[in-house]
């Protein structure tokens, strides 16, 4: 299986998982928290690190990034949740020439299910926000040619948590970013030799992140409890 169809195939069992799950919300969750008080799940801080994998980068369908960074998140009622993260990407252009992508952005979750102070095994949620990109091409070589831009971006699209417990957690997601700005794009000669272009016109160009990052909550910043309905 080439890579372009495993990254297919991991977006599409990404938003299997999302439909699944948000059709659960057992009569056994349910009985299990009837009679209990639940604390406000807003306030909770957590710190993690990421991987990311970028595909179909910049309308070359065979292009992949390969991406890592970090994350905070600050939770702000039960079923609202905010991350801030920093990524940097790294790809290869053809052996002759490399990209690489720095991201700085906040997005919005929203828990599909109530994620009951965590103790579910699975929490699916829904995801948008915006970034700020700088990226940076160079052509190999020691007097290779190199560009840079800077451009905004927003993104969107689903993920999942799984809970090992309250306060440790792997999520999955899968967003598509879009970039607004100048276009950067890296081109063939016919004799093989590449070359950098900078297209001045404001354009769209995006790509296709899947995510893979650890989360711990480290402290719960304000605490209030409420009485269950």
């Amino acid at each position: 299986m080439n890579t372009h169809r495993k990254f297919v195939v991991a977006a599409l069992l990404s938003v299997w998982c999302f439909l699944e799950l948000s059709a659960q919300d057992s009569l056994a969750t349910k009985k299990k928290y009837k009679n209990l008080p639940l604390r406000e799940q807003g306030g909770y801080f957590s710190l993690g690190l990421r991987s990311t994998i970028s595909s179909f980068s910049h309308g070359n369908p065979k292009g992949v990034g390969i991406g890592a960074g970090g994350q905070m998140r600050l939770q702000l009622i039960d079923r609202l949740n905010t991350e801030w993260f920093a990524d940097v990407f790294s790809n290869d252009i053809k052996g002759k020439a490399h990209r690489f992508d720095y991201h700085i952005g906040w997005s919005v979750m929203f828990y599909v299910l109530n994620p009951k102070q965590f103790t579910r095994k699975f929490t699916p949620y829904v995801v948008a926000g915006h970034c700020f990109d700088l990226s940076v091409v160079k052509i190999n070589g020691v007097n290779g040619q190199k560009a840079s831009r800077f451009s905004s971006a927003v993104q969107a699209g689903i993920g999942c948590n799984y809970n090992i417990n309250p306060r440790f957690d792997i999520s999955l997601s899968t967003q598509y970013m879009l970039h607004l700005g100048e276009e950067l794009d890296v081109h063939e000669k016919s004799d093989g030799n590449m070359f950098i272009e900078s297209h001045k016109h404001t354009g769209w160009e995006g790509h296709l992140l899947i995510s893979l990052s650890v989360n711990y909550k480290i402290v719960k910043l304000w605490k209030r409890d409420r009485k269950q309905m």
